[in-house]
């Protein structure tokens, strides 16, 4: 999709789209002729075609947020196994100086917590710390997809979850536990110290928005 402005046509590109031939565009920043004449972008950006002097730029847009090693990411468990939480990722959190909400992912990235990640104890059952739909906070171990991740420091775990009976969201009754405000339940998690942030809760429902939860 493409639109005008004082004598400048505008366009999303990604690497390699086909801009025009160098018969009829000059090339600018971010813009290369192949082999065979054609004009393309060679950056992801938006790609400014002069219409006067028949030039082609493109200004690159900011690279789209992802997952990085040491990187504090929100994710929704996906599956529970006995070694291992698997884990959808949603978005970047920033703990310090404040906690901070960066912004959601571009795509879906997925992660696991190897059982040896998910806490500092000895664990028996790890249905004992996550359960699947729980929303937890995680560091980021790694730089590949699957991502590892680890919630071992006190400021990782879970900062949402639904009661197993009524479904109404828990809310933290310590580092070990959560309690259900309606029927009055107290299930078992790996809590997270910041499950009470108000900033981090504005954001749950935002993504439990997005999630149609």
């Amino acid at each position: 999709m493409s639109y005008a402005m004082k004598g400048r046509v505008f366009r999303r590109v990604e690497p390699g789209d086909v801009l025009g031939v160098e018969e009829e565009l000059y090339p600018g920043d971010g813009v290369y002729v192949d082999e065979e004449g054609f004009v393309r972008a060679g950056v992801l950006g938006e790609a400014a075609l002069d219409l006067e002097s028949k030039t082609v730029v493109i200004k690159r847009l900011k690279q789209p947020l992802a997952p990085r090693p040491g990187s504090n990411v929100v994710g929704f468990v996906v599956g529970v196994r006995h070694d291992i939480v698997l884990v959808e990722l949603y978005g970047l959190v920033s703990l310090s100086p404040k906690v901070a909400w960066l912004g959601e992912f571009s795509g879906v990235f997925t992660g696991g917590i190897p059982i040896g990640q998910v806490s500092g104890e000895f664990i028996r059952d790890i249905q004992e710390y996550y359960r699947v739909g729980d929303m937890v906070l995680a560091r980021v171990l790694n730089a590949i997809s699957p991502y590892q991740l680890t919630t071992k420091p006190p400021q990782y775990g879970v900062i949402y979850a639904l009661c197993s009976n009524c479904l109404t969201p828990l809310e933290p009754a310590g580092q070990r536990s959560m309690r259900c405000p309606r029927c009055g339940s107290v299930e078992a998690r790996k809590v997270s110290i910041l499950a009470s942030s108000k900033l981090l809760q504005v954001n749950i429902r935002k993504l439990l928005a997005v999630k149609r939860w």
